[in-house]
């Protein structure tokens, strides 16, 4: 085991955090989760597998919770049926029962696209058999539940709730500036200085450009998995904005994070970013009918067609602009599925279903497959069943109330994560390789389905920052 640089800060910081509490331990938890191309510990003895700082917190995080018997069994009634964290409960099961017996149950039967890369960087087509990748995505989507169990415990008052939405508010401004970071030290050549925190034995994609312009990766190991976490930025803060909650703080980051998406050149990005558009359109004039719209629900409406007919406006004017944006939108949108990668992306869904059809719809195991869509990467993996668990624990992660007796922030709190959650799994079905979603959107989804906490006198509407 070895323990780099970053990873001994991430140790002082989990200290840190089980001697101030969670007050200090869950805005340090969730600006952790931007570090996805770090790793804390490297584990040679599983294939250099690598601990990532959130995951290493997350023990910490445990640590603190556990010495709080309260806070241990709201945990534990959060997993109650049927709750949410049931159903993740049953999927992180299943998950590790496929993880562990079929690639031994159905190994040789079918060819996967599995995790690991030649020494070329490429993925290859390989017989099914048990690998470390098992081990490592299971762990992972342990993780992800201990998190969301854990933040949904933490968020059922009031003070909790806005203490995990003010630390994601913190983590949307550190991504935007890493992101600015990277893009300095690209062009003055000093990329290097960051090296310490892309550390990750995985490939590391941080140097690649787009049609002459370097892609903005800030933290991240790669283009889209920026694209990826600053759409949930984008959305959570976007929603605060409309339902007039945190109002400057949220309009300032929903506006930087825009920009930061149209620059990205990451086709999850824009994927992502024009549905929750339409989405969130369409909602507004639902609310405008429903005579529940707010001041900026309206002014969404009116301003936001208005800006885009003007940035239409002037890249139609100046031709420089217009091949511009033509070109880019023509690179990372249409010629995605006949470049290279696309093409490959195309092959791993593919392979995935046949995958499926091969295990007898059982799956081949958590860990044993990649694809190029979130459903595709279920079936693939966990089987009918699995699939059924994870679509009913989405399912009651937006179903159900935010409950209308609890004070008008919190509701606002956890509307806006749901919009988050659900701008992150619209940009998955069509780009994500894993079955894990990472431990930014199980941040959000405790947020937005923790258990609605009830007015009290003193407790107000929206604060305004």
């Amino acid at each position: 085991m070895h323990l780099e640089p970053i990873g001994m800060a991430t140790l002082l910081a989990g200290l840190l955090s089980f001697a101030l509490g969670l007050r200090f331990a869950v805005p340090v938890f969730a600006f952790a989760t931007l570090f996805a191309a770090s790793a804390a510990l490297i584990l040679p003895a599983l294939g250099n597998a690598n601990v990532q700082p959130a995951h290493l917190l997350l023990a910490f995080l445990i640590a603190t919770v556990s010495i709080r018997r309260n806070l241990l069994r709201e945990m534990l009634a959060c997993a109650r049926f049927p709750k949410p964290g049931f159903w993740l409960v049953m999927v992180a099961v299943c998950a590790i029962v496929s993880a562990y017996y079929f690639p031994r149950l159905f190994a040789g039967m079918t060819d996967v696209f599995g995790l690991h890369t030649d020494n070329a960087g490429h993925v290859v087509l390989t017989p099914l058999a048990p690998s470390s990748g098992n081990l490592t995505q299971s762990v992972y989507l342990v993780g992800d539940l201990i998190c969301f169990l854990a933040m949904s415990a933490y968020a059922r008052g009031a003070n909790g709730k806005r203490v995990l939405a003010q630390a994601i508010l913190i983590c949307a401004a550190a991504n935007l500036a890493f992101a600015v970071v990277d893009m300095v030290t690209a062009a003055t050549n000093t990329a290097d200085w960051l090296s310490f925190v892309r550390n990750a034995t995985y490939r590391q994609l941080d140097d690649t450009d787009a049609l002459g312009t370097k892609r903005i990766v800030g933290s991240f190991s790669e283009a889209s998995a920026f694209g990826f976490t600053t759409l949930g930025f984008f959305a959570f803060a976007t929603q605060l904005w409309l339902e007039d909650a945190y109002r400057r703080t949220a309009l300032a980051l929903a506006v930087l994070s825009l920009i930061a998406l149209i620059f990205s050149t990451s086709t999850t990005a824009y994927i992502g970013l024009s549905m929750f558009l339409a989405l969130a359109l369409s909602r507004s004039l639902a609310r405008i009918t429903a005579a529940r719209a707010t001041s900026h629900v309206v002014g969404f409406l009116v301003v936001f067609p208005l800006i885009i007919v003007g940035i239409a406006a002037v890249f139609l004017l100046d031709q420089q602009l217009n091949a511009y944006a033509q070109q880019t939108i023509q690179t990372a949108v249409f010629d995605k599925l006949s470049s290279s990668s696309g093409v490959e992306r195309s092959a791993w869904n593919t392979q995935a279903l046949i995958n499926f059809i091969d295990t007898y719809g059982l799956g081949a195991g958590v860990g044993s497959l990649r694809a190029s869509s979130l459903p595709i990467a279920v079936l693939g993996s966990m089987g009918v069943a699995g699939a059924l668990l994870y679509g009913a624990f989405i399912g009651r992660l937006f179903w159900r109330s935010v409950g209308t007796t609890q004070p008008p922030l919190s509701a606002s709190l956890q509307r806006a994560a749901r919009a988050a959650c659900l701008a992150l799994l619209m940009a998955a079905a069509f780009t994500s390789s894993l079955v894990d979603l990472g431990l930014q959107f199980f941040l959000l989804a405790a947020l937005a389905s923790a258990d609605p906490d009830r007015a009290t006198p003193h407790q107000r509407g929206p604060r305004i920052m």
